[in-house]
Formats: C-alpha cells, sequence, structure tokens
C-alpha cells in the first residue's frame, strides 16, 4: 500500500510539473530571431552603437507595471491574456483603443504568439532605451520563425514603454510582411519590450 502510494504522488507531481510547463503552449520561447535596421534609424544611430532585440530583462524598467506584466508574460509557468497584462498596464480597456495608425481593435480578441523581446540600443556592454535620451521611433525588419504562414491581418505588434508604461498597439501591413520568411516591417514608436499577438 505504501508503495502504491508513493507511486501515485510521484505521478501527480510528474503531471503537476508537465502541467505548469505547458502552461502557455501558443508561445514561441524564441521571441526574434534577426533583427535589420533600416537606412534611416542607423543614420540616427549613435557611432559605435547598434540597435537589436534581446531577450526582456524587466529588471531595466522604470515602469513597475511594464516589468510585471512583461515578467508574467515571459513566465513559462503562467498563462496571461491580453486582458490580464492590459489591466496590470492600467490600460481602460472600457475606452476605446486605436493602433498606433489609427484603427479601432479590440485587444481581447487577441492571444500573444511570442515572449517579449526588448528593443535597445547597445554598445555590447550596456543597454538604453532610448537614442541620444530621446524617444524615438525606429524602423526595423524583424524575423520570427512563429509568424510564418500568418495573416498580416490577424498579426498586431503591442509595446510597451519601458520608462512611462504606454501601450502601442501597432498593425502591419500586407505589404510589409511575408509570411514565408516571417520577416515583418514596421515602424516602432519607441524602444522597450514588445511581442506579437494574433487574433
Amino acid at each position: 500500500m505504501k508503495k502504491l502510494t508513493a507511486l501515485l504522488c510521484a505521478a501527480v507531481m510528474t503531471l503537476g510539473m508537465t502541467a505548469s510547463a505547458f502552461a502557455n503552449p501558443s508561445i514561441s520561447t524564441v521571441a526574434v530571431d534577426k533583427v535589420t535596421v533600416s537606412a534611416e534609424t542607423a543614420a540616427i544611430l549613435p557611432a559605435g552603437k547598434s540597435l537589436e532585440a534581446r531577450e526582456a530583462n524587466p529588471t531595466d524598467y522604470k515602469s513597475s507595471e511594464a516589468a510585471e506584466a512583461v515578467t508574467k508574460l515571459n513566465d513559462d509557468a503562467q498563462t496571461v491574456t491580453v486582458a490580464e497584462l492590459l489591466t496590470i498596464l492600467k490600460v481602460d480597456t472600457t475606452a476605446e483603443i486605436k493602433t498606433e495608425s489609427g484603427t479601432v481593435i479590440d485587444p481581447g480578441a487577441y492571444e500573444p504568439l511570442v515572449k517579449f523581446a526588448d528593443l535597445v540600443v547597445t554598445d555590447g556592454a550596456t543597454v538604453e532605451y532610448d537614442i541620444n535620451g530621446q524617444v524615438t521611433a525606429v524602423k526595423l525588419t524583424i524575423t520570427l520563425e512563429a509568424v510564418k504562414a500568418a495573416a498580416a491581418e490577424n498579426l498586431l505588434i503591442m509595446q510597451i514603454n519601458p520608462v512611462t508604461g504606454e501601450v502601442h498597439f501597432i498593425e502591419i501591413s500586407e505589404e510589409d510582411f511575408d509570411p514565408e520568411t516571417g520577416e515583418i516591417t514596421v515602424t516602432f514608436p519607441c524602444l522597450g519590450p514588445f511581442t506579437v499577438l494574433e487574433k
């Protein structure tokens, strides 16, 4: 009887660990495979610095809400909806929510496709979330395995300003998306954490 009880306990523990490990089964563990900076963005980068997408580092953010939202989505042991992220970020979901181009959207109709990654300016040793001390829009082409074969109209980029916690939603146009390679060309309104959502 003791052996049977021990066996059952081990099975329950294993099942519990397996369930938590796959809490966010649809989220890709690799957020960004490659970043190519546009010529106009490259021209404004300080000498000796590059713009990269890196693993998100919430401890670097000034906004505690941004840090909490990124930490929760990137935690393999938790399942987090876009609505829950917006609650953490203190976004009024009863009000009209628009993309950067002015389209009214329902963020609750989307779910995260990849973990948050950080867009940063770096010299290889330190990272910054601005360019020469200014919040600056940057145009990039990002490559993501997770969006291959998706439809542009079903994708949306969600970005958080790591200083203020302000949330930006960026539409992806059909002409700026290659579903075969997973390349998306987009202008981000700031640096900092971003994820891709799918309807």
